[in-house]
């Protein structure tokens, strides 16, 4: 390991024991991912979309949380979508942020391709044609 890293990897440790001591929690897990995933910001858009939609919206959280995506640009579009955005929605806030140049399209292929992911993950009786 580098001298960079080792002194990192110290200054981290004491800061967590620190922020330990003085009553902090970590939601996360020290490679990002949530230690328990919640559906709790899921659910004002769920209350929109009708209370059908809150298995379907609660397992796009869980995939959220514990998928590692190909790139940062999927994992953006997904968390829209699981948060109730239609492709057209999303590729209006890219256009507005002009982070990324994309359009609906690309969105919604890229959303079908994930839900496709998160299926054959979650429910290992779902079949794609």
């Amino acid at each position: 390991m580098s001298h960079k890293k080792d002194e990192f990897q110290k200054l981290q440790a004491q800061w967590y024991k620190k922020l330990e001591e003085d009553g902090f929690k970590d939601i996360e897990q020290a490679d990002g991912k949530l230690k328990t995933w919640s559906s709790r910001f899921v659910h004002d858009r769920v209350q929109e979309l009708g209370e059908e939609r809150e298995p379907y919206y609660a397992l796009c959280t869980q995939f959220l949380n514990e998928h590692l995506f190909d790139n940062r640009f999927e994992q953006i579009i997904w968390e829209y979508h699981t948060n109730g955005l239609s492709s057209k929605e999303i590729a209006k806030v890219f256009e507005k942020a002009k982070v990324y140049k994309t359009n609906y399209q690309t969105v919604w292929l890229i959303t079908k391709k994930l839900e496709k992911i998160m299926k054959k993950l979650y429910l290992p009786s779902w079949h794609h044609e």
